[in-house]
């Protein structure tokens, strides 16, 4: 039966987005999830549901929030902000799983969602005698949980660390001050604890007097230049690859003569899909002379996601991964590197090409133009 409070709570915590639905069902048509050969989430089925205010249907915590069923919907509705706003929902009511409970107090109490401590946020730059943003800098270099715990990924934050060195910016950390973005805690549903943590870290980031954030992750970058900008934030804010663009259309880094061989990209949902990125990746390697880049089956906006975000790295899943038949994609071009520009993306796609036997190296971009800059 439907419930009319229930109902009320529904439609004010998905933004009257669902509303917009006519269930014409290419949402459930174009999942991903589907490529696994597994039942995709019947994300047709969750949007009526949130329309008329029934208990959810299974799938919800499955998404990955990677967008690309909304590149198919007709209404054009908000399909993932749906999906928060059930699964917020599902938070009030006890129902979260208890693996994203465990990672919400992990960045409660120290800082990400990763239970590592906070004094080693900032190892990765050993010896690198980088500023304090407190001290003041044009720039705030804002690293994000994966990249500084994640010790595989320290070579491609060291190496963003020696381009804006050579490019002669002005540029600090927060050092092991810097706390979680709060994405995956906007992703888990838990409204509250958000807001404080947001409201938080603006007071630090204003503090620094920085002018520019460049984020290392495209999720924290576009946490901030669209949450954290709905509740106050004035800094510009940019993401690592668009940045080092702009540096090189000003002169300010340029490469010398690439290795020979053959490049693909994968373009990472926050990226393409979110902020309509993808084409700084590109302009970037086109000023690399002797670089050949084959494109995927599946690129820009249409790319197919790695499976790790939307909260899917803090829960086990049985089976195979997105990022496994991601990285058949990429063999298939006879491409000898993927590179991307996404912690998340490197990590999955790193793990799937070694459990898999794919023999192809998976870089970040920063590393790589690192390699070939004069």
């Amino acid at each position: 039966m439907v419930d009319d409070s229930r109902w009320e709570k529904v439609t004010n915590l998905t933004g009257f987005d669902g509303n917009e639905c006519f269930q014409c069902g290419a949402c459930t048509a174009t999942c991903p999830l589907g490529y696994m050969g597994e039942e995709t989430i019947d994300t047709r089925n969750l949007m009526r549901r949130a329309q008329i205010g029934l208990d959810l249907s299974e799938g919800i915590w499955n998404c990955s929030t990677c967008k690309l069923c909304e590149n198919s919907c007709p209404r054009q509705v908000n399909i993932v902000n749906v999906i928060r706003g059930l699964r917020q929902l599902e938070f009030e009511d006890r129902k979260a799983p208890d693996k994203i409970v465990a990672m919400l107090w992990d960045i409660y109490e120290n800082g990400n969602p990763w239970g590592g401590k906070k004094s080693d946020r900032s190892k990765w730059s050993e010896g690198l005698q980088i500023k304090d943003a407190d001290n003041g800098s044009d720039v705030l270099l804002y690293v994000g949980c994966d990249a500084a715990y994640n010790k595989n990924l320290h070579g491609s934050l060291r190496s963003l660390a020696d381009l804006l060195k050579k490019a002669g910016v002005d540029f600090g950390t927060l050092g092991n001050k810097e706390r979680c973005c709060g994405e995956p805690v906007r992703n888990a549903g838990e409204a509250y604890y958000l807001d404080d943590l947001v409201r938080d870290n603006i007071a630090t980031f204003e503090k620094t007097g920085a002018k520019t954030i460049v984020a290392f992750s495209p999720h924290c970058e576009h946490m901030f230049e669209k949450y954290y900008r709905e509740r106050g934030l004035k800094i510009e804010v940019k993401h690592y690859s668009e940045y080092l663009n702009d540096l090189v259309k000003k002169g300010k880094l340029s490469f010398k003569e690439g290795k020979t061989g053959k490049i693909t990209i994968h373009d990472p949902c926050y990226l393409s899909r979110y902020d309509g990125g993808g084409d700084d990746l590109r302009e970037i390697l086109h000023s690399i002379p002797g670089i050949e880049v084959k494109e995927m089956e599946s690129s820009g906006k249409n790319s197919l996601c790695c499976g790790g975000g939307g909260n899917r790295m803090f829960i086990d899943f049985e089976g195979k991964r997105l990022s496994d038949f991601r990285m058949e994609q990429a063999r298939s071009t006879g491409a000898e590197t993927v590179l991307t520009a996404c912690p998340v993306c490197n990590m999955n796609l790193t793990d799937s090409g070694k459990t898999n036997g794919i023999d192809l190296k998976v870089k970040e971009v920063s590393e790589f133009l690192e390699e070939n800059v004069k």
